[in-house]
């Protein structure tokens, strides 16, 4: 009998566990929960309270399966891929990971990636001439000209400096693609100058699959310019306006409030001020890490989840 159900309603992301789950994302500094916990290289500063992230194929099995520094969980209809490493070259690094998702989830039929999470130390960092986000980019850029992406819908992402020597990276892949969404108060990531790195980053701003809205790692950038130098408040407030103008641009209506968030820090000394701020504005699901910006002047980064029902996120 053929599989009718709707793929897109089927990825959801909630706080606690009610189908079985692809990922649950955990930190440095907490238990993991399952077989499908990635425990990603960053310590959690602060959280709401009964605060989780849990990535979930709704009704299907998931299957694991690890080797080495690598790991899988796949349901019939998303494929997750999760590496590790403590290798210095970072070139190298993502070569390796890239090139092994993208032929392995080709191979088995997952054609569309849709999310992805890198983190690797030392982001911002100059090795001859060149930072190591840069660094990043141009190998990425390559790989996916390799395996034919350049032309295809980019993934939501988030790219981040760990405080330690570990990398990890995430991805999620579907049978079925998204939807880009882009921020009109934002210069596509792809169009970016090239004095920002030589090879532009490759992502969207946000990715709609069904009534799940993604939002890739978001800063506080207009057109392609930082504002707000060394001014956290006023970063945090562009973080969400942004986010919010991404949300308004979708097909996923529900408040700003709703969303589960993610919030990346660079100097930990400024937790308790974030934490007020967050709670000024009324979010009351989230988490904030200590991580590093792809620029240096960037103070806070954030990524967000929406779904239409409200119910997901309990």
């Amino acid at each position: 009998m053929k599989n009718t159900r709707n793929q897109s309603q089927q990825l959801q992301v909630n706080t606690e566990l009610k189908a079985n789950p692809l990922i649950q994302f955990t930190y440095l500094n907490q238990p993991i929960a399952n077989d499908s916990s990635v425990v990603l290289p960053l310590s959690v500063l602060a959280q709401s309270p009964h605060y989780h992230e849990i990535w979930q194929d709704n009704g299907q099995h998931v299957d694991v399966k690890v080797d080495d520094n690598t790991r899988v969980m796949k349901s019939d209809d998303f494929m997750v891929r999760e590496y590790h490493s403590r290798s210095p070259e970072l070139s190298d690094v993502v070569s390796h990971v890239y090139d092994d998702a993208f032929t392995n989830s080709q191979n088995a039929g997952y054609d569309h990636l849709i999310r992805v999470w890198n983190y690797f130390p030392a982001i911002n960092d100059d090795m001859a001439g060149m930072e190591n986000y840069q660094r990043f980019c141009v190998a990425r850029h390559a790989l996916l000209d390799q395996h034919n992406q350049l032309g295809q819908p980019n993934p939501a992402a988030t790219a981040i400096g760990t405080h330690n020597q570990q990398s990890c990276y995430v991805f999620i892949f579907s049978k079925m693609p998204g939807t880009v969404i882009e921020n009109n108060r934002q210069v596509s990531a792809w169009e970016y100058p090239l004095h920002y790195s030589p090879k532009q980053p490759r992502f969207s701003r946000a990715m709609q699959l069904g009534d799940l809205l993604m939002c890739s790692g978001t800063a506080s950038v207009v057109g392609h310019e930082t504002r707000h130098k060394d001014n956290l408040h006023m970063q945090f407030k562009e973080c969400l306006k942004n986010i919010e103008v991404l949300l308004q641009a979708s097909a996923v209506k529900t408040d700003l409030k709703a969303g589960l968030f993610r919030f990346y820090l660079r100097d930990t000394g400024d937790v308790d001020d974030l934490q007020q701020f967050i709670t000024e504005v009324g979010l009351n699901r989230y988490v904030i890490l200590g991580g590093d910006i792809c620029r240096e002047d960037l103070l806070v980064e954030c990524e967000a989840v929406f779904q239409n029902s409200l119910e997901t996120f309990t």
